[in-house]
């Protein structure tokens, strides 16, 4: 009865969270290895490593409110960026966290988009 009770437990959490194996590159004494997972509420994360011990990660989610959708991205070297996008009733537009804007008019104009 307890190893039922542990295989349920085991498959809700693998319905909860995606688990994903690493990729490894290379041959010899030098591998590279990275991973890339998804939780269920769409967040992602990249993890990469090496065999000297060498490690980077990059976060990515998003988040969905009435003034758009926000996509933030950030690394473990303290990095960030990040886009908003929403629409009215003048078009779509975009804007990210280094400043750039974007518009497409309902007209079909693009305003911004270099």
């Amino acid at each position: 009865m307890n190893m039922v009770i542990n295989l349920i437990y085991v498959l809700t959490l693998m319905a909860v969270i995606n688990i994903s194996s690493a990729e490894c590159f290379g041959s010899g004494e030098y591998r590279v290895c990275s991973e890339v997972s998804t939780g269920a509420n769409g967040q992602m994360q990249i993890r990469s490593w090496d065999t000297r011990g060498n490690s980077y990660n990059v976060n990515t989610e998003s988040h969905v409110s009435s003034n758009g959708t926000t996509v933030r991205s950030y690394d473990s070297t303290g990095n960030e960026y990040s886009i908003r996008s929403w629409s009215d009733n003048s078009g779509f537009h975009s804007e990210d966290s280094l400043g750039h804007r974007c518009t497409i008019t309902s007209s079909g104009q693009t305003i911004g988009c270099n």
